[in-house]
């Protein structure tokens, strides 16, 4: 079951998705000596970026002892806007004391998509160990309820992908611009330790209550996967967002 924690508007969101991401990465290095982190793209990234790197935050954060990887990627070179580890490098690494071989980028310039999907999935084992288990996993809400690049319609979204962990997602039509995506698979959401689902926006009302109390449907609404999540699961949600629930 998720928790919901309602406030006023898209700010506040960013900043209970801070408070969250603190507390779940000071856990982690306090039990295991080291904490790891998944972090979105979408429009709720750069807000949330903004909140960590700026003190007194930041100094809250222990930096050298995390891991960072990243939900979903597009297939874009990392100097592209369009890249979620772009946008990451530009509004947060730049500005803490985290190391690059911190950072482990999903390649969207790689000529062979499945292939670096594979690669990935190497390097999140070697990091994460067996079974690899995220301590926290960060997500948006798409408008067609969509998380990571785990996209609505699409039926490889309903396969929890143990072993594949990340894979290459062929762009939906619909998608402007049609490019297409690397994702982590629902495994790694499902077992995560901790997962914020940051939501704003009357535009985001429907979808939010499908994907928390809606008739489950994973291939319409892979959202619901959250519903499935071994961990603590918070949705942290403005008042227009909320609204329907």
């Amino acid at each position: 079951m998720s928790e919901v924690a309602v406030v006023r508007d898209a700010g506040e969101v960013a900043a209970v998705a801070a408070e969250l991401f603190i507390e779940a990465t000071a856990g982690a290095v306090a039990a295991r000596g080291r904490g790891s982190v998944a972090l979105t793209g979408g429009g709720s990234a750069k807000p949330l970026y903004e909140k960590l790197r700026s003190p007194p935050m930041r100094e809250r954060i222990p930096w050298g002892a995390l891991h960072f990887f990243f939900t979903d990627e597009r297939a874009v070179p990392p100097q592209d806007e369009r890249s979620n580890y772009g946008l990451a490098q530009r509004e947060l690494f730049a500005h803490v004391p985290a190391q690059a071989a911190q950072v482990y980028r999903l390649r969207g310039e790689a000529e062979d998509l499945d292939a670096e999907g594979r690669r990935a999935a190497v390097e999140l084992r070697a990091t994460l160990g067996t079974p690899p288990r995220l301590d926290l996993v960060l997500l948006g809400l798409g408008p067609d309820g969509h998380i990571c690049s785990l996209f609505a319609g699409v039926p490889g979204s309903a396969e929890r992908g143990d072993e594949e962990l990340v894979r290459h997602v062929r762009a939906p039509e619909r998608l402007d611009p049609r490019l297409d995506r690397l994702t982590l698979t629902p495994f790694l959401i499902v077992t995560a330790r901790n997962v914020v689902l940051q939501v704003a926006g009357e535009q985001k009302a429907t979808v939010l209550a499908r994907a928390l109390k809606g008739p489950e449907d994973l291939v319409a609404c892979p959202a619901q996967w959250l519903r499935r999540a071994a961990g603590r699961v918070v949705v942290a949600a403005d008042a227009a967002a909320a609204s329907q629930l």
